[in-house]
């Protein structure tokens, strides 16, 4: 399996897939695909009725996925302008990627879903949980900006600048007020405390 970033404003993903080799994406984002490549379902791992109904309808993560199967090509793409990347994983290494981010992934690639807690009055951040080993496209609005945290060391991001991070990162979630008054609550908006070690890449987008 091979995966190229065709470019332009609005990059997609060309994916040319051997017999029996298969990718995954979100539903609905495939651009197009040759007629040999079948369509699949994979579903997601669920943690209850609650958590997939929260997951789906408030975080925007979906219920399932779709797989598609060579031999042939296929195209994927976000909907927006901006940069994609091609990232690998090794086998025993994982990845937190923001909803809304992923564009496909080796079928190899294990899946699953976290929420990183909001502040109460926000709802946080959902995230794709990837592990290796294999190959995905990740899509940042604008451009990637990717940071190494030492132990200890923290930085303080937007929630929607956030594109992936390490698991072990530790995010505390918090209110940021411009300003005092009636006008500083109303312009106020949710911001992470991010903490390494690990390595964590934002968006210029968001």
């Amino acid at each position: 399996m091979e995966l190229e970033v065709v470019p332009g404003v609005v990059p997609s993903v060309l994916a040319t897939l051997g017999p029996g080799e298969s990718i995954f994406s979100e539903h609905g984002i495939v651009l197009y695909k040759e007629d040999p490549v079948t369509v699949d379902r994979r579903t997601i791992p669920s943690k209850g009725f609650g958590s997939t109904l929260k997951r789906t309808s408030v975080g925007g993560v979906p219920f399932y996925l779709a797989e598609f199967t060579g031999p042939g090509l296929a195209a994927f793409s976000r909907n927006g302008p901006g940069e994609v990347r091609i990232l690998e994983l090794v086998a025993g290494e994982t990845l937190d990627v923001a909803e809304g981010s992923l564009v496909c992934a080796a079928k190899s690639i294990g899946y699953d879903t976290i929420l990183a807690k909001g502040t109460g009055t926000y709802r946080g951040i959902w995230f794709d949980r990837l592990s290796g080993p294999g190959k995905f496209a990740l899509h940042a609005y604008g451009n990637f900006v990717t940071l190494k945290l030492a132990q200890g060391e923290t930085i303080v991001c937007e929630r929607g600048a956030i594109l992936h991070k390490s698991p072990a990162m530790v995010m505390t979630p918090f209110v940021q007020r411009v300003g005092s008054g009636l006008m500083g609550r109303m312009m106020a908006q949710e911001m992470y405390t991010v903490q390494g070690p690990g390595t964590i890449g934002l968006q210029t987008g968001a």
